[in-house]
């Protein structure tokens, strides 16, 4: 297996002088806060925008590192020191060099006009920072919220990651992770999917109440801060606008999707005949044929370059320089964050790729997935700072289309036999990423909404069910100890109303397949131009450029086409 090398940000026995380093630009900075009013250059105060760059770059460096390094042993207590203390730099360097960028909110818009006109690239970070106006505080305010956070949601984070990273469980006489156990719910044999979702379920089910009350407090302090502080319409709101969606788009998202939802029941009626089992919940991720380990790491990995190099020759080099580099981990061990990532630190330092690799094929496409977010990332590295990030809504973009990749790469001569396999396989990761991820959000609404109100854990467990049974209809069953699925969405507790960015890439990516597919080779150049963006554009102006409409509930129909004939394909071969 694979550890990364954390080096590459910077040297550990270092961090003193980093920090060091750090304070120094932080009180250089502050210089600058006598000089600003309505006389200032635009010289000058490009120079303050770009010191505020080089302050982050220091600030990002020492916060991944600790991340990171975090990532590996959540329950270490020399890591969960570091990582704290790091925490409360970056804040404290957050609230020193705050008062430029309220400033720049409060200028009148003549001003704050000819000082983003001449901000060459830099100008739509300065321009999205504008439109924070009407929910900015005041600077005192701002940094008691900062230091709120720090006490607050972030701790809350962090105790439920050290308590559920720190789950194991006995498996046929081993003690085995989360992570080991969650991979039988994937077997031909339904014993053991059923015992490994009831481990898991009836887990969460016995600390329900630490881990509701820790869900409630991070739902309580968003809805303070966001809906009754800054005022935000709505709490999902805040989310849209720190994506630069309007809610109509994201609207008609989750209306278009909750529509096809019977797309789905239609596939898993169809699975059900194919596989001979009356379904229920427990087996909507059986394996078509009895799948044992067969993609190790190294397999994998040939497999990912080869796939990136087929499409394009720029992607695979991105895609080879995070391995040559050694930014990967994929080892399995004890108290390991769960899951996968892909973690930007700055624009000179390649990203790095988090795996837990147990050898199954989902492993691979886990693998092709991130690895998708590395390429956007390098792509997207010539931003600035402030812009190299894609917004949400275009972040899953690479690493769905690259999964797309592998799937059409896969399924070429190949048996009926190993094509049905791959279909399933395929349709399956439709559900979890497009319908199940929207339901999430929907879910999460809900959530926010009872909670406001004083409901009960009961009641919302019951909210949950009935999201469940909405999304399934009468294709499937819903045991009713699935109502603590939730309480295992790392997301739904880290970062309010994520998921959807997941529906959104993947019925965007479908789309842009389908247009790959009718352009050819002529499509390359413009796929590449979207993800070099970064976030340095809006997701709706970049779209644009390829004849999308976000807002249109026709746009998001087009993704749906694309399944309709990936199950009537499936239905070919029955």
């Amino acid at each position: 297996m694979v550890k990364w090398n954390l080096e590459d940000i910077y040297r550990f026995k270092d961090t003193e002088k980093l920090i060091s380093e750090l304070n120094k630009e932080v009180s250089e900075f502050k210089k600058y806060r006598s000089r600003l009013n309505d006389s200032l250059s635009n010289k000058v105060f490009m120079k303050i925008v770009k010191k505020k760059e080089s302050i982050m770059v220091k600030a990002h460096k020492l916060s991944s590192y600790a991340g990171l390094s975090l990532s590996e042993n959540t329950s270490d207590g020399k890591r969960i020191a570091h990582e704290s203390k790091i925490s409360q730099i970056c804040t404290e360097v957050g609230n020193e060099i705050m008062f430029f960028s309220l400033w720049f909110k409060s200028i009148s818009d003549r001003k704050a006009d000819y000082y983003i006109k001449n901000s060459g690239k830099y100008r739509y970070f300065l321009e999205v920072s504008r439109k924070y106006k009407p929910y900015t505080l005041n600077e005192k305010e701002e940094k008691i919220i900062n230091y709120k956070d720090l006490s607050g949601a972030d701790s809350l984070i962090g105790i439920y990651e050290i308590m559920t990273n720190g789950f194991t469980f006995k498996w046929k006489g081993k003690t085995i992770t989360r992570e080991e156990l969650f991979t039988n719910v994937h077997s031909k044999y339904r014993r053991d999917r059923k015992e490994a979702y009831d481990l898991i379920l009836n887990r969460y089910a016995e600390n329900e109440t630490v881990l509701s009350e820790i869900y409630k407090g991070i739902v309580t302090d968003w809805n303070n801060e966001n809906v009754k502080i800054r005022g935000f319409k709505t709490p999902i709101s805040v989310r849209n606008f720190g994506n630069e969606l309007p809610d109509e788009s994201v609207d008609a998202l989750l209306k278009v999707v909750r529509k096809n939802s019977g797309l789905f029941m239609e596939y898993f009626e169809l699975k059900s005949k194919i596989l001979n089992v009356k379904m229920d919940r427990y087996d909507i991720y059986i394996n078509y044929n009895d799948e044992k380990p067969d993609y190790p790491f190294e397999k994998c990995k040939k497999i990912v370059l080869e796939g990136y190099k087929e499409f394009d020759n720029e992607m695979y080099l991105n895609a080879k320089k995070i391995f040559d580099l050694n930014h990967v981990h994929s080892d399995i061990i004890k108290n390991k964050r769960g899951g996968a990532f892909c973690a930007s630190v700055t624009q000179g330092v390649a990203p790095y790729v988090f795996l837990n690799h147990v050898g199954r094929l989902e492993d691979l496409f886990t693998m092709m997935h991130e690895f998708g977010h590395g390429v956007h990332n390098l792509l997207a590295s010539k931003n600035t700072e402030f812009t190299c990030a894609a917004p949400l809504p275009l972040a899953e973009t690479a690493s769905t289309f690259g999964e797309l990749l592998l799937s059409k790469k896969l399924i070429r001569n190949v048996s009926d036999e190993e094509k049905k396999a791959i279909l399933i396989k395929q349709l399956d990761g439709f559900y979890a990423t497009i319908i199940r991820q929207a339901y999430f959000v929907m879910f999460e609404i809900e959530a926010h909404k009872a909670f406001s109100k004083g409901a009960t854990l009961d009641e919302v467990n019951l909210i949950y069910l009935n999201n469940l049974k909405e999304q399934f209809g009468k294709s499937i069953k819903i045991p009713d100890i699935f109502k603590h699925e939730w309480k295992y969405i790392p997301h739904i507790y880290f970062s309010p109303f994520y998921c959807y960015s997941y529906s959104f890439g993947n019925l965007l990516v479908l789309s842009l397949y389908k247009k790959y597919l009718e352009d050819g080779e002529s499509f390359v150049p413009k796929y590449l131009k979207i993800l070099s963006y970064g976030g340095s554009k809006a997701p709706a102006d970049i779209l644009k450029e390829v004849g999308f409409d976000i807002t249109k509930e026709s746009f998001w129909e087009g993704g749906f086409d694309v399944i309709r004939e990936e199950i009537e394909e499936l239905k070919k071969l029955v």
